[in-house]
């Protein structure tokens, strides 16, 4: 015999909740953009030879040339040439004339021995003083510029912009309810109106 005659059913309620985030809007403000431009830079090399300076007055004058300048060295020791060029060419005419009139070689070689020259050998170097030489140091500059660099934001300005507020939407899909349901026989009133009724003795 089941004497739990009722039934109770719960039903919990079912809540669907959303939410919607607030926006600003203008859609008819123009986007900003960046703006980079760049300037030219180089560099700059200049360079100044180095020169080398030679004087050679002090040279020069160790060996009786202190007052001649290059041309006038050349000039004198070509003249010096021609002079034992003259001298040369008088002897050789000279001996030929001994020889022409009968003189023999070995007579003209004892004639210039007894000539009474003599001959006095000094040995020095020369120039006595070497050339003096100074250098003048050369020079580099440089000279670097970097490029420039601009950077600047165009279309950025103040604009009207629209708030759209957010919100949250609640829906409520099913109510909360309790159903209560009786699992018994029906009660009868009187109960001799039960078709399955028995009357007690």
């Amino acid at each position: 015999m089941n004497h739990n005659l009722l039934s109770i059913t719960t039903i919990p309620i079912n809540v669907e909740i959303s939410v919607v985030k607030g926006q600003l809007q203008n859609p008819n403000a123009p986007k900003p953009q960046i703006r980079i431009s760049t300037g030219e830079g180089g560099i700059q090399v200049q360079a100044e030879k180095a020169t080398i300076n030679i004087d050679t007055y002090a040279a020069r004058s160790s060996m009786g040339y202190g007052n001649y300048n290059f041309a006038d060295l050349k000039k004198k020791e070509a003249d010096k040439g021609w002079s034992f060029s003259y001298e040369g060419t008088a002897r050789i005419v000279s001996e030929g004339n001994a020889l022409a009139r009968g003189t023999t070689s070995g007579q003209l070689a004892i004639r210039n021995n007894s000539a009474g020259k003599t001959i006095q050998t000094v040995m020095e170097h020369i120039p006595k003083v070497g050339a003096d030489v100074t250098f003048d140091k050369g020079q580099l500059h440089i000279n670097y510029e970097m490029k420039d660099l601009d950077i600047g934001w165009e279309n950025l300005k103040a604009v009207p912009l629209r708030f759209i507020p957010g919100r949250v939407e609640v829906n409520i899909t099913q109510y909360p309810d309790i159903i209560i349901e009786y699992t018994g026989r029906p009660i009868y009133v009187p109960p001799s109106a039960d078709p399955y009724y028995n009357a007690k003795v």
